[in-house]
């Protein structure tokens, strides 16, 4: 077996293909660049100029709390459409029966949008390097790189729930609001929390995305939030896997 042959079998090729593919539909969408200019005009001006208007010092805090809160309603956009248009277009039908593993198909398109969603934050270093001018470099670096960590698990986890509210229907709209409410309900959970008593209390709070991304802007990079983001993103696309394979054998 060629070297070729040992790395075409793993699967990364296809996933790699689907990846780029996905991402290149992006770039000519004018939905993905609607959607971006949205992420950008909001988080700019209640992130980084509003505290500036306020009298306020910059900071890149305000920046990394509402980029996730803007992508709980710009995520499932990203993804409404990745299997649920393939579904109604009757597509996704001959793609089953290709030699591309379901597996492969998932990870490639979760690639793709994620690939865009990292993209559509990457302005933010815009900010950053205006900090470091008025500062004089003089900055926190700390909660700065584990704030970006957070925002790369994020958008690895939201990507991957829209992935899977995608694969469940055939509807990019029904895709679109399931995944934005489970974002929701995802984010939420551990203010519900605070309402509750042990032990439902600890569940939800420990279940609550929000609680998590808290440490990462707050320059702490623990392990249990790494895998709580990490756990739930190979869920959903684990799911999303187990529905395209029940898709095939119909």
């Amino acid at each position: 077996m060629t070297a070729y042959e040992r790395i075409w079998s793993t699967g990364l090729l296809s996933v790699g293909a689907i990846a780029v593919r996905e991402l290149r539909s992006f770039l000519v969408s004018w939905l993905g660049w609607i959607v971006g200019a949205l992420i950008v005009v909001p988080v700019t001006v209640l992130g980084y100029l509003g505290p500036v208007l306020g009298n306020q010092s910059a900071t890149m805090d305000g920046v990394f709390s509402w980029v996730p809160v803007w992508m709980i309603f710009a995520m499932p956009l990203f993804t409404m459409r990745l299997l649920a248009e393939e579904r109604s277009s009757g597509t996704l039908e001959l793609t089953l029966t290709s030699p591309v593993r379901d597996w492969e198909l998932v990870a490639g398109k979760w690639l793709g949008v994620l690939a865009f969603y990292l993209g559509s934050v990457a302005f933010t270093g815009v900010y950053l390097l205006l900090l470091v001018k008025d500062t004089g470099g003089k900055l926190d670096y700390g909660p700065i790189a584990t704030g970006y960590i957070g925002l790369l698990l994020v958008g690895m986890t939201f990507s991957a729930v829209g992935v899977l509210c995608s694969a469940l229907t055939r509807n990019q709209i029904i895709a679109a609001v399931t995944a934005m409410v489970a974002l929701i309900v995802l984010w939420t959970l551990g203010t519900l929390g605070l309402f509750l008593q042990p032990p439902v209390g600890d569940a939800f709070t420990y279940a609550g995305g929000g609680n998590r991304f808290t440490s990462f802007q707050q320059g702490e990079l623990q392990l249990r939030d790494v895998v709580y983001f990490l756990t739930v993103t190979a869920g959903a696309l684990f799911v999303a896997t187990r529905v395209l394979d029940s898709r095939r054998w119909k």
